[in-house]
């Protein structure tokens, strides 16, 4: 009998699964790691927004001028389709007379020194300058398939190795 190197056939197949078992381990840590990073992100967007939005408010509280409060009111925007979206689901009720409701592109983060605050195109925040909400337009997707918009929600959300982004 001849001497033959090599793997055999069992042999292989248990490297090859293994090897399979390798990669899905790693492309799962690194989704879930993906997923933590975004919604950090984004929380951290969210806050700046936030903290940008309280001085404001106080500042208006002292005027009583509409011209203090930055961006675009919302009644003027709402067939945009990120806004009608945010409407349609009832995230936000323009009816609602103890808000008061405005939307910020780009443009109103940069004047308000915010650059470094990331927006998608065809997204915007909209702020409650009365409670201080903010809300992304564009959302977080959850593993539990739902979609959150506003900061209240969004702070509470946790991405752990359980869940699937």
């Amino acid at each position: 009998m001849k001497n033959e190197k090599g793997m055999t056939l069992v042999t292989t197949a248990v490297f090859v699964v293994v090897i399979a078992a390798l990669v899905f381990a790693v492309v799962y840590y690194f989704r879930i790691e993906y997923a933590k990073s975004s919604l950090e992100d984004l929380k951290t967007d969210i806050l700046l927004v936030q903290a940008k939005v309280k001085t404001i408010a106080g500042e208006y509280t002292l005027e009583k001028k509409d011209e203090v409060l930055k961006g675009t009111k919302i009644a003027e925007l709402k067939d945009e389709p990120a806004i009608s979206n945010l409407i349609e689901t009832e995230e936000i009720k323009i009816d609602d007379k103890e808000k008061k409701y405005y939307v910020l592109n780009k443009e109103n983060l940069d004047e308000l020194k915010l650059e470094d605050v990331k927006i998608e195109e065809n997204n915007y925040y909209v702020v409650d300058y009365n409670t201080y909400e903010v809300y992304y337009t564009k959302g977080f997707v959850y593993s539990d398939g739902e979609t959150y918009y506003k900061l209240t929600e969004i702070e509470n959300l946790v991405i752990d190795e359980n869940a699937e982004e």
